[in-house]
Order: structure tokens, then C-alpha cells, then sequence
């Protein structure tokens, strides 16, 4: 009887959507449901690790949305929907001289990646600065995919700061991370919602929570928009059936929020806070009836 019942909150990606984590765990704070550990993917891994450090959903909040306001982050913003058209045509002008120089590799010594992350590799130290997994004062633990195998890795060992810039490593957009002789991208390729990778961390209780957009497109021009359609509903497929695997999930009304609208930092924090008094009442009674499975399982010595 001396193991402790622990939740977890399993934390998903989704750019700037991702700050609806922070409204969430402004509201578990006031309501006293304890967060026992933490595993994040992406965005869901640099708030996560911020509020490990912390503790202070308040702290987090204020850093956040100081650190939108960089000049790195505005840039970013002209990859949002609804930027500006002359943004739009920058951006796909780049695009294109991407592409061109993708098909010429083998001729040419060309890096593979968009941005070369820089300024958002200062943006993730800042916000956990140089601290350690060990120093967290709630147990955390980031995803990420290891590009030669597939595989998901767990990182929870070393700098955090590395950590999360492998778990945010959106390919073709921002380098891959070597750790540990493995080439790490963004952890949402293989978990969106890290669900399982919560539960090997101890957790018996486990929430996720969902940032992922909805699929967008519904005309079809061209043949990359039908590529692009048949990812996106790869990857729903594949966040719905790890959801499965969460005790109690909650989706924030932040779907139609694109990525990089970081603009809209403040309305995705406003919007988890939303969905958690929503469904305080039913998290409640959840988190009791496991738990007192849980006590009964002890009692008995069951498996």
C-alpha cells in the first residue's frame, strides 16, 4: 500500500494551440487535483516542461506569452492561415526554392531543412533555461521519433532544453537532434497525444490532452492537396486510436486555430481553461473510481 496513486497528464502538440495546456493547469491548480508527472510531445513538451520546473501555472503563462512577442516567433506567424497575402506569397516563394534544391541533393551539399532553428532553440532554452530533468519539481519526460528506426524514444535524462527541441523538431521545417548517436524529430509523428509513453512513466491515472487541428480541406485542386488531406487523416487515425489508451481526455475548441497563429496565444489559454472547468465535475468522479480500483487491486495483491 505504500505505491502512491499517480496521475499523469499526457500533453499533445499543435504549435501555438498547445498553450491551451496552460488554462488547463491554471484550473487543476484551483481545483487541487494533483499532477503527479508529465510527458509532453512538441509544444506539449515546452509548456510541460516549463510548468514541471515551475510548478506555476501562472509563471508559465507570463513567460509564454512574453516570448510570443519575439521577432523570431512574429516571423513564424506568416505560416499561419490567415496571414497576410504578401506574407503568404513569401513564404511559398521559399517553399519553392526549397523543393528545387530538395530535387537537386545528390548534385548539390544543400541542408534538408527549412529554418535552421536557431532562434527557436534560444526561445526553448529560455524558457527552461539550462535546468536538468533532474531538477524538475514534478517528474517530466518529453517524445520524440528516432528518424533511421521509427521508433518513439523517451527522453527524460540530460538537458531539457535539448530534449524539447528534438520533441518540437518539425521535419523539412527545423533540423533533426542528435542524442545519444540518434537523429530525433518532432515526437508527434509517432505520438501526438503521448499517451503511452505517459503510462510507462508510472501513471495510473492518465489525461491527455488533445490540441491536434481539424481536417481542413475539403477541395481538391491539385494532387499535393489530396497528399496533404491523406496525411492529416493518417494522423487523426492514429491520435484517435492512442486516445483510447488515456483514462479521461480533453480537447480544448482550439482545432481551428492554425499552428503558427501565435497572435492567438491568449484565446488558446483561455479556451483550455474552458474545456478543464467543463469537464472538472466528470475528471473528478473518474479520477475516484480508478482510484479506489486501485486500492482494491493493492488490497488483494491483483495484477
Amino acid at each position: 500500500m505504500s505505491e502512491r496513486f499517480k496521475i499523469g497528464l499526457a500533453l499533445g502538440g499543435g504549435g501555438v494551440r498547445g498553450l491551451a495546456h496552460i488554462g488547463l493547469l491554471k484550473v487543476f491548480e484551483e481545483a487541487k487535483i494533483p499532477v503527479d508527472l508529465i510527458v509532453g510531445t512538441s509544444m506539449g513538451a515546452v509548456i510541460g516542461g516549463a510548468y514541471a520546473l515551475s510548478g506555476r501555472a501562472l509563471s508559465v503563462e507570463q513567460k509564454m506569452l512574453t516570448l510570443l512577442k519575439r521577432e523570431a516567433i512574429i516571423k513564424l506567424e506568416s505560416l499561419a492561415a490567415d496571414s497576410a497575402p504578401e506574407e503568404k506569397v513569401r513564404i511559398i516563394q521559399s517553399l519553392a526554392t526549397f523543393v528545387k534544391e530538395l530535387l537537386l541533393w545528390n548534385l548539390k551539399g544543400i541542408k534538408c531543412w527549412i529554418a535552421n532553428g536557431t532562434e527557436i532553440k534560444q526561445l526553448v532554452k529560455e524558457t527552461v533555461e539550462d535546468a536538468e530533468f533532474s531538477h524538475a519539481k514534478i517528474p517530466f519526460a518529453c517524445v520524440a521519433c528516432n528518424l533511421k528506426s521509427g521508433e518513439e524514444v523517451l527522453l527524460n535524462e540530460g538537458r531539457m532544453s535539448e530534449a524539447i527541441m528534438a520533441s518540437s523538431s518539425v521535419p523539412a521545417v527545423f533540423p533533426p537532434v542528435e542524442i545519444g548517436g540518434r537523429l530525433l524529430i518532432d515526437g508527434g509523428i509517432t505520438s501526438e497525444v503521448p499517451v503511452e509513453a505517459t503510462g510507462r512513466m508510472g501513471a495510473d491515472f492518465i489525461i491527455g490532452i488533445n490540441v491536434e487541428s481539424r481536417i481542413f480541406h475539403e477541395k481538391f485542386k491539385h494532387g499535393m492537396d489530396i497528399l496533404f488531406q491523406s496525411d492529416e487523416i493518417r494522423s487523426h487515425e492514429l491520435v484517435r486510436l492512442k486516445l483510447n489508451l488515456a483514462d479521461f481526455v480533453i480537447q480544448p475548441k482550439v482545432q481551428h486555430i492554425s499552428w503558427a497563429a501565435f497572435s492567438k496565444g491568449e484565446e488558446c489559454i483561455r479556451e483550455g481553461e474552458k474545456a478543464a472547468r467543463a469537464a472538472l465535475g466528470r475528471l473528478k468522479a473518474a479520477i475516484a473510481k480508478k482510484k479506489r480500483a486501485h486500492i482494491v487491486k493493492k488490497l488483494f495483491f491483483i495484477k
